[in-house]
């Protein structure tokens, strides 16, 4: 699965995917200026012209908030500033020299947000710690910070679980006009679902806009959906298992073997299972495959996902063919390495019984 972005989004980009072994094509909603409905006809476009049939997704991003228009802002750990929200006509941040990051969404998270609690965005790769609440605003200090905050980075709460609408005004508006549009989906994946009944109540929402046919798929990216996973699967026609969220929410440690579960439960329930995040990310920039990437595609191959994800490999990348072409190659390659060494099993079982 390839996700469609800047650096991968036009229509010959779409089609040298597809001849590189695409069959997914995953809409990232959560960027909301991004040109969703035209990207959503250019892949129906590329996959007639290549006569291959590829799945579309559009990922929904819950009602979880993300930061607004802003420039590059890069911090240094112990440095302060300010949390606003433009939506909120009486919140301003307060004028103390200090640099102010608009977050559309904030206004419903401040009876959650303590002194002391974290923020974090970007995988955790940017940890903040609320300071003060002030004015309606988050004052916020920087704990750790290895890349720079941008535009549309979304937050995850470590210390504060809040409700989370799946489904939000604005993707109301852009599911109406796809449907208008005749180019459906053929799967909505679910953010940020912690219940079965997340994942009902969405799912028949979704129905009723987009038809009957529409298959949604739940991402796991909290605890307490992994803690209800069989109910969840049952709800859902598939499930996404979206490493980065997750990995903040059950702990790196333990990350591997919740992966392995959820992988194995959609198997058994002849479900589709995604494996997303962090793939291929370190060869995006670089060009040179870490021995770590490689293992971790083998991995995904041994535990039999249906589809692994690209995500900043294919959106924000210098290369995203290159990363489709690799991850193909390993996955083919280690695919038919395990089966081969399968049927050598059945082989010698088989021998052994006579």
């Amino acid at each position: 699965m390839a996700t469609i972005g800047p650096t991968m989004e036009k229509p010959e980009d779409l089609r040298r995917a597809i001849e590189e072994g695409v069959r997914w094509f995953r809409l990232p909603c959560g960027y909301r200026q991004r040109p969703h409905l035209e990207n959503a006809r250019a892949v129906r476009d590329a996959a007639s012209q290549t006569g291959t049939p590829v799945a579309l997704l559009m990922d929904l991003p819950s009602s979880r908030p993300r930061t607004g228009t802003m420039p590059e802002l890069r911090l240094a750990e112990g440095e302060q500033f300010w949390f606003w929200d433009p939506e909120t006509a009486d919140a301003r941040p307060p004028q103390d020299g200090m640099v102010s990051v608009p977050l559309p969404g904030l206004e419903e998270l401040l009876v959650q947000l303590k002194p002391e609690h974290g923020m974090w965005f970007c995988d955790g790769r940017i940890r903040l710690v609320v300071e003060r609440i002030e004015s309606r605003c988050v004052r916020a200090r920087l704990i750790q910070g290895t890349v720079p905050l941008k535009s549309s980075n979304s937050l995850f709460l470590p210390d504060s679980p809040s409700p989370f609408s799946a489904i939000t005004a604005a993707d109301r508006v852009l599911l109406q006009r796809i449907a208008e549009a005749k180019v459906r989906p053929d799967w909505v994946a679910l953010s940020l679902i912690a219940t079965a009944e997340d994942v009902r109540m969405a799912g028949e929402e979704l129905r009723q806009v987009l038809g009957a046919g529409i298959r949604v798929m739940a991402k796991f990216e909290t605890a307490a959906a992994v803690k209800c996973a069989k109910q969840i699967l049952a709800e859902s026609d598939g499930l996404m298992v979206a490493r980065g969220d997750l990995g903040l929410a059950v702990g790196y440690v333990r990350l591997p073997g919740v992966q392995q579960m959820l992988v194995a439960s959609a198997r058994r329930a002849r479900k589709p299972a995604v494996v997303a995040t962090q793939v291929l990310e370190t060869f995006a920039d670089t060009g040179l495959p870490q021995r770590s990437e490689l293992s971790d595609l083998s991995m995904i191959a041994l535990q039999r996902a249906s589809v692994v994800m690209l995500g900043k490999e294919t959106v924000f990348s210098p290369r995203p063919i290159e990363c489709i072409r690799l991850a193909r190659e390993v996955l083919e390659y280690e695919t038919r390495r395990f089966e081969r060494e399968a049927h050598g099993v059945r082989t010698r079982s088989r021998a052994s019984a006579k």
